[in-house]
């Protein structure tokens, strides 16, 4: 089986599956049906019908574990940085190349290998195929309003070096909209200046921001992300717009309460508020393996933790986090067939 998911994990790394393109993510999703299906007991269990494309694959009546896997992944960025084609699926000695390997078609395909060892042994097991995690956990949210899931376990394959990861921050994604007044450059004091405004009241008021902190999953933090406005050097800007990403461990409520309050010129839009997604202690399915730290990113997890009941989840996968999101984005092959053998004896314990 391993020689047929590795062909099959090259087959997705070929495909530019960049998020926003939901032909091609639909396209990449009914190569992994394809393989899931061929083996006897493995059949969709439920689609979208429109909207984002997601995919929920399964065997038995869903008790067992299930993973949630998303489809997409970040763009490339400037080829110049590529030492290989990024989507050329070259593979080494040691590594897998390319866009998308480590996060995460690699955990993706490990998991789509032990849906079909469930199936050859009569167990249960489930994996959710998701679009646009990268931009939001836009498909898992839209998945989420149509599952109704009852699992034992959740696995999120993203890259843990295979340590199991507990947990991590939520997000919540701000765009604040500051409206001034037009003026000559020459005449400032006759507008009002929109960039000077957000600075004033809202990145010099940053220091005074509700963040909170968790045991495990940390601190919450805040990132400037974008700070647009202004037209020309010789006028007052009537406009202006500044982003932020707060990463958060107690909701996005304070933040939000926050920034609606900076100033009555200033709006305050939610673009994305996801949650936390903490596990007490690690699940006894996986009491002999090595645990790992809070996860930095977020996952499709935050979208569907209300469409899976009580089920423990946890953050699993092969691959070195560092490669996320990197150029020259490889996965080491012994890494990934530890996570084959892993989620074979997962998917056969769960189900016991």
């Amino acid at each position: 089986m391993t020689d047929d998911a590795l062909a099959l994990l090259r087959d997705l790394l070929r495909q530019d599956t960049t998020s926003g393109d939901s032909a091609a993510q639909a396209a990449a999703q009914e190569l992994a049906v394809s393989y899931a299906t061929a083996t006897t007991g493995v059949r969709v269990l439920q689609r979208s019908a429109a909207g984002r494309p997601w995919v929920l694959l399964g065997t038995g009546s869903g008790d067992g574990a299930l993973f949630v896997c998303h489809i997409d992944t970040v763009p490339v960025g400037s080829p110049d940085r590529w030492e290989r084609a990024p989507f050329s699926a070259d593979v080494d000695e040691e590594f897998l190349h390319g866009r998308g390997s480590v996060d995460m078609k690699g955990g993706l395909v490990a998991a789509l290998a032990a849906l079909r060892n469930a199936a050859e042994a009569g167990a249960d097991a489930q994996v959710l195929i998701t679009s646009d995690e990268e931009i939001g956990c836009r498909g898992a949210a839209e998945a989420s309003a149509s599952l109704d899931l009852t699992p034992r376990i959740v696995v999120v394959p993203e890259a843990t070096q295979n340590r199991v990861s507990l947990g991590h921050r939520g997000a919540t994604w701000l765009r604040l909209a500051a409206t001034g007044k037009a003026a000559h450059g020459s005449t400032p004091q006759l507008g009002r200046n929109a960039i000077q405004l957000l600075a004033d009241r809202a990145l010099g008021a940053l220091d005074s921001l509700p963040l909170s902190t968790e045991d495990y999953l940390g601190e919450e933090t805040v990132n400037v992300g974008t700070f647009e406005g202004g037209t020309a050097t010789n006028i007052v800007p009537a406009s202006a717009v500044l982003t932020l990403d707060v990463r958060t461990v107690d909701g996005g409520a304070p933040v939000i309460a926050w920034a609606s309050a900076l100033d009555p010129a200033i709006s305050a839009e939610v673009d994305l508020d996801l949650p936390a997604v903490r596990t007490a202690r690690l699940p006894d399915a996986l009491a002999d393996q090595a645990a790992a730290p809070a996860a930095t990113y977020f996952t499709d997890a935050s979208a569907l933790a209300g469409s899976v009941g009580s089920a423990p989840i946890v953050i699993w996968g092969p691959g070195d986090p560092r490669q996320m999101h990197a150029a020259n984005e490889k996965l080491e092959l012994e890494s990934w067939r530890q996570a084959l053998r892993n989620y074979r004896e997962l998917v056969l314990s769960a189900a016991r």
